[in-house]
């Protein structure tokens, strides 16, 4: 699995939709389009298992 700045994801647990981003410093973090809330930054290895646990990537359209 490779992190991508501006793929969206889509919550398993709420059908949410998220975008991933990466910050100046090289953390990563998921914010929502609605209210551009930005949950706790992290590493890239921890980014991937919170996505590959909770996540499902959309396709490009």
């Amino acid at each position: 699995m490779r992190l991508k700045d501006g793929d969206f994801y889509t919550d398993s647990r709420t059908n949410k939709v998220y975008r991933l981003n990466e910050d100046d410093k090289g953390s990563w973090y998921v914010s929502t389009h609605e209210d551009n809330d930005k949950l706790s930054r992290t590493s890239g290895r921890d980014m991937m298992k919170l996505l590959k646990s909770f996540y499902t990537k959309m396709n490009h359209r």
